[in-house]
């Protein structure tokens, strides 16, 4: 029986905000509700640029601006309308759209497109995926990341979720992912993200007024936790009336230095207020922020803002220190 039901509409913990980040490392769109499935929220990471010669992904790691690039999901057109900067100025736009709908809804004939290929690289993952967009579309967002590159929209093979020594899943569960780095959902605590707020004065200097929660790419924001890092020690949530598995922490790289509005890195940001969040040995010395987690449902279902988040299953809480969690132990 899953222990001690924290949560209620009225005055536990809800659902602040909903994120889905179309393209890979690319802009997110914030949304009211969004249907999810075993993938993550729907069309949450489903596009992903890549280099048109080695196929291989590409990020806003090393590119920083691509977080200026644009999508935006207009259901009312069917499309996902793509925003590409000048490559002289970031202010010179232009619109490009592809369907939201997956390619093999509408080809003839998708085994035999010319569109589809089996080679695309993302960590280290071989992942199929149709090219999709114009040839006008390519070019601009070439010209703008000076480089050769295309537009993909991920195949119908399932990426599963890497293995990771400690992390055990339930036994029906078999997560898996689209086009994100590990997991299907990133759950992030508005709660730890203010007191990260309340350190940036202290220790930055010309720091921004405040860390956005975009910075950190999340699909679920939860506001109404007491404290900060509560969610280090959970096991098993439910959002509204969805059942959610939590893999483990997420560990963070250098994206959140990133501002997302001017695409210039901080070299201190997040990291320099967060010294004391190297608390995983298993990623360490990078410092973690948000839970990356798995929908147990297979069929998918509705998350909304303002969905209560009752925790299910929990790690002890220490007396002092950070949870334990158990890939922690074998780490």
């Amino acid at each position: 029986m899953l222990s001690w039901l924290k949560g209620s509409a009225a005055t536990g913990p809800t659902v602040q905000q909903l994120w889905v980040f179309p393209i890979k490392s690319c802009r997110g769109t914030r949304v009211e509700e969004s249907a999810y499935t075993a993938e993550g929220l729907e069309y949450d990471r489903q596009w992903m640029i890549v280099d048109a010669q080695t196929h291989k992904f590409l990020t806003a790691r090393t590119i920083p601006k691509m977080v200026l690039i644009h999508p935006s999901i207009n259901r009312e057109t069917g499309k996902l309308d793509v925003s590409v900067p000048s490559a002289n100025d970031k202010d010179e736009r232009q619109v490009f759209s592809v369907p939201l709908a997956h390619p093999t809804t509408y080809l003839d004939d998708p085994e035999s497109d010319p569109s589809l290929d089996h080679d695309f690289q993302v960590w280290g993952d071989t992942q199929d995926g149709f090219a999709v967009g114009s040839s006008e579309l390519h070019t601009a967002l070439s010209d703008f990341m000076g480089r050769q590159v295309l537009l993909i929209r991920k195949g119908t093979t399932k990426r599963s979720v890497a293995d990771v020594p400690g992390v055990v899943h339930s036994a029906d569960l078999d997560p898996v992912v689209g086009f994100a780095d590990f997991y299907a959902l990133l759950i992030a605590s508005a709660t730890s993200l203010k007191e990260l707020n309340r350190r940036v004065p202290d220790v930055v200097e010309q720091s921004p007024p405040d860390l956005a929660i975009n910075r950190f790419r999340a699909n679920i924001v939860v506001e109404g936790l007491k404290e900060p890092w509560a969610e280090d020690g959970w096991k098993a949530v439910r959002i509204g009336e969805e059942p959610i598995e939590i893999g483990f922490r997420c560990a963070r790289c250098m994206l959140p230095s990133v501002d997302p509005d001017t695409a210039i890195r901080h070299k201190q940001l997040p990291d320099a207020v967060m010294k004391d969040r190297v608390v995983q040995p298993l990623s360490a010395p990078k410092v973690c922020f948000g839970m990356l987690a798995s929908p147990v449902k297979k069929e998918g279902g509705v998350l909304r803002v303002g969905d209560p988040v009752a925790v299910l299953d929990t790690y002890p809480r220490p007396a002092d220190g950070p949870y334990l969690r158990d890939e922690d132990r074998t780490n």
